[in-house]
This record gives C-alpha cells, sequence and structure tokens, in this order.
C-alpha cells in the first residue's frame, strides 16, 4: 500500500457556490397591436416623439448660442442669407400652389381658363413657403360648384353634333305620326 505524500495538501471536496437567486419575475408581454411580436407601438411612438422634442429643443438653443457667438457682420450675412431662402421659397411656393390648383380644378372637371389668371396662388403659400394643399382642395371645391366650365344649350342632347336629327327636308315628307315620334326622341330640337 502507499503512503499519503505529505508534501501534498488533503484534498477537499470542491466549494459549491451558493445557490443563485431565482431570476425576477418578468412582467407580462402586451401586445396592444396583436401582431404577436410583443411590441407596444404606442410606448415606441411616444418614446420617438420625445425624442424628436428633445432633439428640436437642443436645435433651438444650439442656434441661439451661435447666433449669441456671432459678430454683428455674421449675424447681418445670416439674416440676408434667411431673408433670401424665404424669398425664393415663397416664389417657388406660389408656382407649385398654381400647379397643384390647376391639378386639383382639372380632376374636378373645373376650367380655370377663363378665370385662372384672377387666382393669386401666392394665397396658398405660409409663410415658410410651404403650400397649403388643404386650402386648395377647398377652393376648388368652393369652384366646382359655382364653375364647371362652358355651358351647353338646352338643346344639345345628342353631344353636340347634331347626330339623329332630321333635317327640314325629312320633316317635310314625313307623316304627323312619325313628326309626333321624332319629336317626343328630340330628334327635332334643332328646329324648334
Amino acid at each position: 500500500m502507499t503512503k499519503p505524500d505529505d508534501n501534498q495538501p488533503p484534498t477537499q471536496p470542491p466549494a459549491t457556490d451558493p445557490p443563485a437567486a431565482p431570476p425576477a419575475p418578468q412582467p407580462p408581454v402586451t401586445d396592444p397591436a396583436g401582431d404577436g411580436d410583443g411590441t407596444d407601438w404606442k410606448a415606441e411612438a411616444r418614446k420617438w416623439e420625445k425624442l424628436a422634442k428633445d432633439n428640436k429643443n437642443a436645435t433651438e438653443k444650439l442656434a441661439k448660442l451661435e447666433a449669441a457667438a456671432m459678430s454683428d457682420q455674421e449675424k447681418a450675412v445670416a439674416a440676408a442669407k434667411a431673408d433670401g431662402l424665404a424669398e425664393a421659397a415663397k416664389t417657388y411656393g406660389s408656382r407649385l400652389a398654381a400647379a397643384e390648383l390647376k391639378a386639383a380644378a382639372a380632376a374636378k372637371g373645373v376650367d380655370l381658363s377663363a378665370i385662372g389668371d384672377l387666382i393669386d396662388s401666392s394665397k396658398f403659400v405660409g409663410a415658410d413657403g410651404e403650400v397649403d394643399s388643404t386650402a386648395i382642395k377647398s377652393a376648388v371645391d368652393k369652384l366646382a360648384k359655382t364653375f364647371t366650365g362652358p355651358k351647353r344649350s338646352g338643346g344639345d342632347f345628342n353631344g353636340g353634333n347634331g347626330a339623329g336629327q332630321i333635317t327640314r327636308e325629312q320633316l317635310a315628307q314625313m307623316s304627323p305620326k312619325d313628326i309626333a315620334k321624332a319629336h317626343a326622341e328630340g330628334k327635332l330640337s334643332h328646329l324648334m
């Protein structure tokens, strides 16, 4: 038999770690949209909306600090640049509004050829140069109620080309019964 070696430390059973704490209970997953991914989209939207507002506020503060640090000459250049941009936005916004007005009127069947020059399209452009599409739609709706283009005469029932109308020569050869029938069908309206 072998003797235990005096140079080796006595063997001890391996140390055991204390039992780990049970995991914290997870909150129940809510799925208000019912799309199965467990995301609360309203909460996400509120979070991103708050971040956007915070970024906007930070941008405004930065712009104020930069403006305060500018010299008088730099402030004048910045003001002129802002004025030029605003004027360009208004000019091209007015052109865009005119184009949108024409397109909306055409879609509604309103002929603007007679009154188009009387409409000030700059009234549909905001101070920021953006076109107010809602105001254009409202104006076109009002125009559509009052002005829908050239009116046709009451006798123009066949598309205006006179097709199907009876001539005076044909009328002279018709019997009274045929004349009454043609009259009922509207084929004599151009003669009356």
